[in-house]
Formats: C-alpha cells, sequence, structure tokens
C-alpha cells in the first residue's frame, strides 16, 4: 500500500466513524447489543474493523494486508457476503464483543497479524 492509498484509508475511516460513531467502547457492549443495531450500522461498523485490520496488517505483516484487502474489498457482492458470514457469527456468539468475532473471522480467512521479519 502506497502512502496515498494509506491516507485514502485512513481519511474515509475517519469519515465513516464520523457518521456513524462506535457505541463499542462502552464496556459491556456484545454482539447482542450490536445485533439491535440496524444493518447499515452494522456493515459500517464490520467494514471499519476490517479496514483497520488491513491498515495494521500492513505494518506488521504485509501478505495478511493483501489477503484481507482480496478478502474483503474485490467487489460490493464480496464485501455484503463477508458482513452477512460475520453478522451471523456474531449471531452464534452474541455474549462476545463483536470485534473479536471478527478478528477471529480474519485470521481465519488471512492468516496471523503477528508481525514478520
Amino acid at each position: 500500500m502506497n502512502s496515498i492509498e494509506a491516507w485514502a484509508l485512513a481519511i474515509g475511516l475517519i469519515a465513516t466513524m464520523a457518521s456513524f460513531p462506535q457505541k463499542s467502547a462502552a464496556e459491556g457492549f456484545t454482539g447482542t447489543d450490536f445485533l439491535q443495531w440496524d444493518r447499515v450500522g452494522q456493515d459500517s461498523y464490520i467494514n471499519t474493523a476490517v479496514v483497520m485490520a488491513t491498515f495494521v496488517s500492513t505494518r506488521t505483516n504485509p501478505k495478511t494486508a493483501e489477503c484481507l484487502n482480496g478478502w474483503y474489498a474485490e467487489s460490493a457482492e464480496i464485501s455484503q457476503s463477508r458482513n452477512d458470514k460475520i453478522r451471523n457469527l456474531i449471531a452464534k456468539n452474541a455474549s462476545y464483543h463483536p470485534s473479536g468475532v471478527i478478528l477471529l473471522v480474519l485470521e481465519e480467512a488471512c492468516g496471523s497479524f503477528a508481525a514478520t521479519d
């Protein structure tokens, strides 16, 4: 990812966060709370989490970042399909924080976020 792409990603993330404030920082936030949001809010939360994970992995494990980009962002249809998969897993694990479920799905799809040498 070049610096222009990184800035565009950061600006998009900031715009998304401004449009959909994250109540998820509150203590005790769970999948049950997440599932009470409308679909647009859920999709925004998932998208923000995936974008942030991809951005972080560009620094720690570029191969994971490449995989995440292809796995999630290849097309709008694929992104929506991935959102549906993640939403279903959050529903099945509603007592957990949605970010933990999302991270699990991303690591299963593309591997570890651990730094590579």
